[in-house]
């Protein structure tokens, strides 16, 4: 097939910048040898650069040459002052002087200018167009810049749609992470409730480093989430061996001593002061006496709703929170309420709860939310006062 000329006035090529004859200097930048790419507003581009700096490899510095650079574009509008976007018509080719590079750059030093110009060639995005002399400097033609030799942007700017597409997904990620940060906080404070080993009291800790450290990633986040999640669905398996086991608890409660009431002291042991009655104020009647429990088997049983699925009484804490969690799954109530529910309000009233909400489904629209009150109204009227089923 014979080849067919054409002229560039014939293919929309812009006349002025159109180069109609030969240029009579080899190697330097111009605008017919630059790559096709989709414009791009001068400031977009620099905060992706700026997002992206971790995955291209550039120090801060390195970044504000960058802004250097793009700062000498030729994209003002001369009548309005306005930027316009870089478009593939735009000479990509800096001829700017090292000192206006280093007074843009924040003042830089020539020596370190020259090094971050190494560095953003190494990871290819300049290329150096140099002179004979190694002297950048403009080519002009009928008055019009056609040309130049310099510092060529034309592999930053073919790249610009892929780097602002990456900066758009790390920006969704820094708020996805940002959320993360929170929940995880959340799930420390639900673990730091329960009695937990030594060793997972100093995982919560070195949960609390990461978080702090800005180079945390989302992998981490999530496998952090996972991680106390698992804590607070098996609780069972990390509580400490001190702790006294509920069945023991609700068994011989009846032993238990309420705090700051003293026991009966014996007639045969009288004080000093006994039989007197002279200026001795009356000290006031105590309502909070604890009055004798049920065994556990017994309590169980009155759990009409929760006996049902679980017919056998546990035998141990660990039978018992494995069921309080299991049975809350069951009513759709989320695992760190229970966990906060059972540090609170003891294992015996969530279970009394549990099966008020089994024996009521139809009237709680949203058990995890009455879970919640139920812990508020705890910490305000005392334990074991529950609301009632509006």
């Amino acid at each position: 097939m014979k080849p067919e000329k054409v002229t560039t006035s014939e293919v929309e090529a812009q006349i002025s910048c159109a180069l109609q004859h030969p240029l009579p200097f080899h190697g330097m930048g111009t605008v017919e040898q630059q790559p096709f790419f989709k414009p791009v507003a001068r400031r977009d581009l620099m905060a992706a650069v700026n997002t992206v700096a971790k995955d291209l490899g550039l120090r801060a510095s390195s970044v504000m040459v960058i802004d250097a650079l793009l700062s000498c574009l030729p994209c003002k509008d001369p009548k309005s002052g306005a930027d316009n976007p870089i478009t593939p018509q735009t000479l990509l080719t800096v001829y700017a002087a090292n000192a206006t590079l280093c007074f843009r750059a924040k003042g830089i030093t020539d020596r370190q200018l020259r090094r971050h110009l190494e560095r953003l060639e190494e990871i290819g995005l300049i290329r150096r167009k140099d002179s004979a002399n190694g002297k950048r400097f403009p080519i002009q033609r009928n008055g019009r810049v056609v040309g130049a030799f310099g510092i060529d942007l034309s592999p930053l700017l073919e790249q610009s749609e892929k780097l602002c597409t990456l900066a758009e997904t790390r920006r969704k990620e820094a708020t996805e992470l940002r959320g993360l940060r929170s929940y995880i906080q959340k799930l420390r404070m639900d673990c730091q409730r329960l009695p937990l080993t030594e060793e997972l009291s100093a995982f919560l800790d070195v949960t609390r480093n990461i978080m702090r450290r800005a180079s945390t990633t989302l992998t981490q986040a999530r496998a952090l989430i996972t991680k106390l999640t698992d804590i607070l669905m098996n609780a069972r398996s990390y509580v400490s061996d001190s702790a006294p086991a509920p069945s023991d608890q609700l068994e011989h409660s009846d032993e238990e001593v309420t705090p700051n009431h003293e026991e009966p002291t014996p007639t045969s042991h009288l004080t000093a002061s006994d039989g007197q009655n002279d200026r001795h104020k009356e000290p006031p009647k105590s309502y909070t006496k604890k009055t004798p429990t049920a065994p556990f088997s017994q309590f169980w049983k009155s759990l009409v709703c929760l006996s049902q699925f679980y017919p056998d009484t546990p035998s141990s804490k660990n039978m018992v929170i494995q069921i309080i969690f299991e049975f809350g799954k069951m009513l759709r109530v989320e695992q760190r309420t229970l966990a906060e529910a059972i540090a609170r309000i003891g294992y015996r009233e969530t279970l009394i709860i549990q099966n008020r909400i089994a024996d009521k489904a139809d009237e709680v629209i949203n058990p995890d939310a009455y879970f919640m009150s139920v812990i508020r109204c705890a910490s305000k009227v005392g334990h074991g006062q529950l609301p009632e089923f509006s």
